[in-house]
């Protein structure tokens, strides 16, 4: 009796391959879980990380904005340079360059010359620019990329103006050594103004109607946006007529999209030629494309998601005052985290509401 019942004590194999089956099933799915959940922690450090970088240069360009000078001193000068960045002497990318002069405080005065300031001291007029040029690194996927550069001086300085009309060279870039620069992984700066007769609470509207945005600005109305570098390059619908002091918007929008270039191993690829005509592309991975309604950059052209079917995606093409071109398979499609604020201009504080 006693060795019939050592007979039956143990596993089977046939138990142990369903309990090692059972395990590994276990296994799998708890580093399912684990890597879906490193995953999901991964993305919101991206995007807590972008979130903190686009919040701090908002930060920066709206403090300065709202303390717009618009005295027989200021000054305000907003246009879009487009460059040649993939070398086939075709100019694809637009970027904003924004100059105005501002007010300063002793303490800022005193950091930009390295001196202590005088006693009497309590404000000064400064010239400020913001400029966007392109990455210009040897990759192919950086061309798609801008560096965003600032530089600051006292109106009074010896130095060449910031708002002088040869400040940027015929490439495109300011007087060496004006400027330093404030971060890279721009995919998008876009820069509107609301006019004397813009109404933007219903939403910021581009076109030459009287409610309409502007694009650029020109505060002294001496004609110096250039239509013939982008179509943007015109004043606003309704201008009145330029004093004796500034004319500076009310409002000033502010779009930032930035990517970083550790991501760019993340985003999936063109599976096909597309033609300037295309309204569909092919993709490598739909999984790796935003949502509908979100905004993809290929090359120096963005297109807008209009629907999602699988490999193919649907887009409207030319968007943000870009020109729809060709694209060739296996050129990376860009995206990234959106940032926007309106920045109400000081002088204008009883038109906040428009």
């Amino acid at each position: 009796m006693k060795r019939a019942l050592n007979l039956h004590s143990g596993l089977t194999l046939i138990e142990l391959v369903i309990a090692t089956g059972l395990l590994s099933l276990l296994m799998i799915a708890v580093f399912s879980l684990l890597d879906g959940s490193l995953s999901m922690w991964d993305r919101a450090e991206v995007r807590r990380e972008l979130s903190d970088r686009n919040s701090g240069v908002m930060d920066l360009m709206a403090g300065e904005l709202r303390s717009m000078e618009s005295g027989a001193h200021g000054d305000a000068w907003l246009d879009w340079y487009d460059f040649d960045t993939d070398g086939d002497e075709l100019r694809e990318t637009a970027w904003p360059r924004l100059r105005f002069v501002r007010q300063a405080s002793a303490a800022e005065v005193a950091r930009i010359t390295a001196l202590d300031p005088e006693p009497k001291l309590q404000s000064a007029l400064i010239e400020v620019v913001y400029v966007v040029l392109p990455h210009g690194g040897d990759s192919e996927d950086q061309r798609s990329l801008g560096v965003l550069w600032r530089g600051v001086r006292l109106i009074s300085s010896p130095t060449q103006s910031f708002l002088a009309d040869d400040f940027f060279r015929r490439t495109g870039d300011p007087a060496p050594g004006s400027v330093e620069e404030v971060t890279g992984g721009i995919l998008w700066l876009g820069v509107l103004c609301a006019t004397q007769t813009s109404i933007v609470h219903d939403g910021w509207e581009i076109g030459d109607e009287l409610a309409d945005a502007a694009t650029a600005w020109d505060a002294w109305d001496r004609d110096r946006l250039d239509a013939t570098r982008h179509e943007w390059n015109v004043p606003g619908a309704g201008m009145p007529e330029v004093g004796d002091s500034a004319l500076l918007p009310r409002r000033v929008r502010i779009e930032l999209v930035m990517e970083r270039e550790a991501d760019l191993r993340r985003r999936t690829k063109l599976a096909e030629l597309v033609t300037a005509s295309d309204n569909v592309i092919l993709v490598d991975d739909p999984l790796r494309l935003p949502q509908t309604g979100e905004m993809i950059k290929i090359g120096g052209e963005w297109l807008l998601i209009t629907n999602r079917a699988g490999v193919n995606v649907t887009v409207q093409r030319g968007r943000r005052g870009t020109q729809a071109t060709v694209h060739q398979a296996g050129e990376r499609i860009h995206f990234g985290e959106r940032l926007v604020r309106e920045v109400p201009i000081e002088l204008y504080r009883e038109d906040w509401n428009l």
